[in-house]
């Protein structure tokens, strides 16, 4: 196998990267039929508040503190948040849900 991977021409083609950006999920978001059938906006974004969340509980700087939020809540806050952002529509979607939610649930910490 390994053979074979030697043999094989190398691509002129710039690489892409391994992840969906900003923009991507931006535009799989703000489509209404698909949020509606499948639900993965919401879902991917609710995933990451969690962990967020958990972090927090864990003393990291990365928390998030939030609060219960309705469905779909979650996907208009990333939306907004990306509109208003399309500098970053090349990041990682992760960063950019990330900065949305701590845009969002921004938390102080008092020392």
């Amino acid at each position: 196998m390994l053979e074979c991977l030697a043999c094989s021409p190398a691509s002129s083609a710039p690489a892409q990267p391994r992840y969906e950006t900003v923009g991507q999920f931006y535009r799989t978001c703000s489509d209404e039929t698909n949020r509606k059938a499948n639900g993965r906006c919401e879902a991917y974004i609710a995933g990451a508040a969690e962990t967020l969340s958990a972090f927090g509980n864990g003393g990291s700087e990365a928390e998030i503190r939030g609060r219960g939020v309705r469905w779909g809540e979650l996907s208009r806050i990333f939306l907004a948040w990306a509109a208003e952002n399309r500098h970053a529509g090349n990041l990682p979607r992760l960063a950019g849900v990330t900065m949305a939610l701590h845009r969002h649930f921004s938390c102080r910490r008092t020392n």
